[in-house]
């Protein structure tokens, strides 16, 4: 399919590639903008896989480059200059970009080839994760009428992709869908009151790599722990470790020196890890769309491998008690909109397509609201299209030189206290005139014989004098204004809008009940049959199909028919054993 894909970008037709999780999206027009030798500009609203695709591109010695929020205006005006002079094959924007004067000044020099799409189903009003500012490249098109697009998602059902193409203005309407059927991932749901008991039993019977899913942070914690004491090598990963803390468990789980990592849903996008050999959720995720996603990290090198779901009493009731608080009342609205702004000094009229970092907790604790509302609230925001949330992906410093090449070496010649930190950027880091450059203040720090609060200090001097632009490092998510500043008590959101949004994330919860209930229908026939899959065949391995068949255990220990298959029999012989003699057996 990847191949069919290719041929139709490279023929210049309007093409949306549905494939699943692990099917090589990014090749599909990487290989196009390749071949032709243009600008190929890519929309993605996940700043963590720009980034990791830009690092991929450029290691290959291919020009690749990211506008993000974050970014200065002088590193924005920068990149877009390099793409507009030709200099870079690949630019990975955010959606929120698109709409900006400084991008659309540059918009009609740039030697576009082709503009891709990447999760397209943020387009759809109907997705499961719809962004407002993604509407923007139907305006975007308007002006690049002769640019073909190339659409791609792993996440659409017909009605949605169909919603892509006419949100997109596709010519003429043309899908590609891949095969979503996965004969290498064992879907696999058990009920239970012993979600440790069973996660343990999986870790004991299917042996490599796992990704344990959880809904909240403190769960991630409490899980790893579990697993360490019983001898498995797991660490728990979430917002709230250091961007260095994450790195470190990301390094070690991906060179399998760490066995298990135990974490919240934004784990596992942009990482290429194809030995996964168990993905277990110990919740249900809001739909199926985000459940086939993730469950698909498993087995992409095409050997066996599971996907697990754990269920348990009340877990019913706690999903749609989540949906319900999804969707705050616009007074708690209104009470986050003002925090954040006065947190970060935002005046009134101001603050147009700046981007400002956030803490959840801390908005919660000026607000006195539970950080669940404090996140639906900003969710609320950018559905009204006031803000666009960007995910806490660790961004570096980085640094680009500002003022000419004379007055930098006048600095450094005669300047006694900013001279030798101009020396050592210009020693540490080549081009820093024409693109920024990733820094490591410890490294400069050390060079320079000063604490590292020195150099960053006297990079802020620099910045204020207009010599430099200094972005510090973050890992915090942040949020970009999309409209100046409004007064928050007049602030209004659309009920009509929101009340439909509502009733479609109670339908797509209800179809994860759905496939979660043991109602003897095969696992894999109720997801493809969701995605609109034609004629789906049962797997003939889930569980659903399994309880059919008599049970067997295979020879292969990669190929282990039913990794829960003692379960339930152990269950009923210690329930029994207590019966007969008491809670002491």
């Amino acid at each position: 399919m990847q191949e069919r894909v290719i041929l139709e970008a490279l023929e210049g037709r309007d093409t949306l590639a549905l494939l699943p999780t692990g099917g090589g999206k990014s090749l599909c027009f990487q290989v196009p903008a390749m071949v032709t030798g243009k600008l190929c500009l890519v929309v993605s609203p996940l700043i963590a896989l720009m980034k990791d695709q830009v690092e991929r591109l450029r290691s290959k010695g291919i020009a690749a480059r990211a506008i993000t929020s974050g970014m200065r205006p002088e590193e924005i005006e920068n990149t877009l200059e390099a793409a507009a002079y030709g200099k870079i094959s690949f630019l990975y924007v955010s959606p929120e970009r698109l709409g900006t004067d400084l991008f659309l000044a540059r918009l009609p020099r740039m030697p576009l080839g082709l503009l891709a799409v990447d999760e397209a189903h943020c387009i759809s009003q109907w997705g499961y994760d719809f962004r407002p500012s993604y509407l923007r490249i139907r305006e975007l098109r308007a002006l690049i009428p002769k640019v073909p697009v190339l659409a791609l998602t792993a996440s659409a059902t017909a009605e949605v992709a169909e919603d892509i193409m006419r949100q997109l203005d596709f010519k003429v309407p043309n899908l590609l869908r891949g095969d979503f059927r996965r004969p290498e991932l064992v879907l696999w749901v058990s009920e239970g009151e012993d979600k440790y008991g069973r996660l343990l039993r999986i870790m004991q019977n299917v042996p490599g790599t796992s990704i344990v899913y959880m809904r909240e942070r403190k769960g991630t914690v409490r899980i790893a722990h579990f697993l360490k004491g019983h001898g498995i090598a797991a660490e728990a990963y979430h917002a709230g470790l250091s961007g260095a803390e994450r790195d470190r468990i990301q390094r070690a789980w991906s060179n399998g020196t760490l066995r298990c990592v135990v974490a919240t849903n934004a784990f596992g996008m942009g990482i290429d890890k194809a030995d996964v050999r168990s993905v277990i959720h110990m919740e249900a995720p809001p739909d199926l769309e985000s459940y086939y996603q993730e469950a698909g990290r498993g087995g992409r090198d095409g050997r066996t491998a599971y996907a697990f779901l754990l269920t348990g009493p009340g877990d019913e009731a706690r999903a749609r008690e989540r949906l319900r608080n999804g969707f705050p009342a616009l007074v708690d609205v209104r009470r986050v909109y003002q925090a954040f702004a006065d947190m970060n000094g935002i005046a009134m009229g101001a603050g147009l397509h700046e981007t400002y970092a956030f803490d959840l907790r801390a908005i919660a604790e000026r607000t006195k609201l539970p950080v669940p509302t404090v996140a639906n609230s900003l969710k609320a925001l950018e559905l009204g299209g006031f803000i666009a949330l960007s995910e806490g992906a660790r961004s570096p410093s980085r640094l680009l030189f500002t003022t000419s090449q004379q007055d930098v070496y006048s600095i450094r010649v005669k300047d006694q206290r900013h001279g030798p930190l101009i020396e050592a950027l210009l020693r540490l880091h080549g081009g820093l005139f024409e693109e920024a450059a990733v820094i490591d203040e410890e490294r400069i720090a050390r060079l320079l014989g000063l604490p590292t609060f020195e150099v960053e200090k006297r990079l802020m001097e620099l910045m204020t004098a207009d010599v430099l632009s200094y972005q510090q490092r973050t890992d915090k998510p942040s949020a970009t204004l999309l409209m100046q500043r409004a007064d928050a008590d007049k602030l209004a959101l659309d009920p009509a809008a929101l009340a439909d949004r509502q009733r479609r994330a109670a339908k797509r919860l209800e179809a994860m009940i759905d496939y979660a209930r043991p109602n003897g229908r095969c696992r894999m026939v109720t997801l493809l049959a969701y995605f609109n899959e034609p004629d789906p065949a049962d797997c003939g391995q889930c569980d659903a199909c399994k309880a059919r068949k008599p049970y067997r255990m295979t020879h292969d220990s990669h190929q282990m028919e039913e990794p829960l298959a003692h379960y339930h029999r152990d269950i009923e012989e210690e329930r029994w054993r207590k019966d007969e003699y008491g809670e002491s057996a």
